[in-house]
Formats: structure tokens, sequence, C-alpha cells
């Protein structure tokens, strides 16, 4: 028992390392101009940050049914927030976020799954098009805040190209979103995975229309991002978008990170 939980410890370890010097690599010429000490900063503050996230995801994924949707009365009439989670995830990406933006006011909170192995991006944004309309006519037709980490941002977009879905919606706000693809993509597991790739026709798409325009979009970007790769992909393709960037942590940390959930926040209270 003891050398397994050593094993398991080494690999959490060890799988970091890798990321971290294909993100090293891929942006070098960023991270030269930083300097020395934000530069050692910033790797420090990655390996922590990955360790750290690995561990949590790891411990909270077979716990999906815990997560599911509970609106407290309190929340009747509060804002209706709907979060869909990135790659390989499921709804316990949200365990830690929700209560803190319960604690924030908002109670209102709803989240939407997928499998990251059986589908794809087509099919994805047609369903969330209908949890999307689904979830306005249930809260009597009252504009959705729409949240999205990592690949969950890229379906949100694509959902909300549909006009009548834009008309239904108050704020997107995504969180470490590879709007231009990541090179990770050509060893992803899946076709979905590996449909991120800045070569795929997803990134040829245009998401334009009026409603679309019209609704204020934020991207919260991490400078040490090791799974959007390079960093420059992070940044949205459409100037009506708002890049904020949240301190050095790493991609997944996101969803864990008090300072993001601040961000949201103040975002939401806009």
């Amino acid at each position: 028992m003891t050398q397994i939980l050593m094993t398991i410890l080494l690999v959490i370890l060890i799988i970091p390392l890798p990321l971290i010097s294909v993100m090293g690599a891929a942006n070098c010429k960023e991270l030269i101009n930083r300097g020395y000490k934000q530069v050692l900063r910033d790797l420090i503050m990655s390996f922590a940050t990955i360790e750290l996230s690995m561990l949590i995801a790891g411990l909270t994924r077979p716990f999906a049914f815990l997560c599911a949707d509970r609106i407290q009365k309190k929340a009747t009439g509060t804002v209706p927030i709907l979060m869909t989670h990135g790659l390989y995830h499921n709804k316990t990406a949200w365990l830690i976020m929700k209560p803190r933006l319960k604690r924030a006011g908002y109670g209102n909170l709803h989240t939407w799954s997928y499998n990251s192995f059986t589908t794809s991006y087509p099919e994805l944004v047609l369903e969330l098009r209908k949890r999307i309309l689904k979830l306005y006519v249930k809260n009597n037709n009252q504009k959705i805040v729409l949240i999205g980490h990592s690949l969950g941002g890229l379906i949100i977009k694509g959902a909300v190209s549909d006009p009548i879905v834009a008309e239904k919606i108050s704020r997107i706000i995504t969180m470490g979103t590879p709007f231009r693809g990541s090179l990770l993509a050509k060893i992803a597991i899946g076709r979905l995975g590996r449909s991120l790739h800045p070569e795929s026709s997803l990134f040829k798409m245009t998401h334009c229309n009026s409603a679309l325009e019209e609704i204020p979009k934020t991207a919260i970007l991490s400078p040490i991002d090791e799974m959007v790769i390079p960093w420059g992909n992070l940044k949205p393709l459409e100037n009506e978008w708002q890049t904020l960037t949240c301190p050095s942590m790493g991609h997944v940390a996101m969803l864990y990170s008090p300072q993001t959930v601040h961000m949201i926040v103040e975002l939401i209270q806009q």
C-alpha cells in the first residue's frame, strides 16, 4: 500500500515538469522579457499551483453526484449563472467556486456537463443552446450569465453565435480559454481534444452577429498557463472582448482560486 501511495505521489510530482518545460520553450521570448526574478517566481507558482490543482481535481472528480444544482430559496430573483467546464473535467470543476459565489450573493447557480470522449464540438454547441434556452424559461425569461473554463469558453462562444440564444445572455466570462487553439492538442486523447489544435477547422468558424457583439464578454487568462500554448492563443479573435490577467497560476488552478472568483464577482456586478 505504501509503495502504491509513493508511486502516485511520484507521478503527481513528475507530470508538471514536462508541461512547464514545453510551456517555457514555446514562450521563451516572453519569459525573457519578464526578467529573471519574475520568471523564477512564475515558474515556482506554475509548479506549485499545477500540483495543488491536480491533487484537488483528482480527489474531487469522483464526487460529481454532490454537484447537483440546488437553488436556495434566497436565490430566487438573483441572476441565473450557468457554468461550463473544460476538456476531461466534469461538474466537480465548480465544487469550490460555487460556495464562494453563493457567499458573494449569487445562489442561482447551474452547471452543464458533457463527456469529453464521445462527442464533438458541433454537438456540444447544440446541446448547450438547448440548456440555455431551457434555463432562460425556467427563470422567467431572465437573462443569464455564462461562465466557461478552457474548452467550456469555446463551447459557450459557439452556442451564443445563434442570435436567438444571444438575446438570452447578459454576460460571458471565460477562464483560460484557448481562443486560437493549443499546440498540446496534437497529443490530446479523443477527437474533441484533438480538435483544439490551432490548425483545426474549429478556429476558422466565424461567430458574428449583432446580438453577440453587444454582450459584454471578458476573457480571464493566467500569465503562466501551461495548457494553452503559446500564450498568445489565449487572446480572443474578436476585438470586442475584454481581457483581464489574473495572478500567476496554473490552467486548472483558476477554478480553485479566490482571486478569480473575486474577478468574476466584480464583472457580474458591473
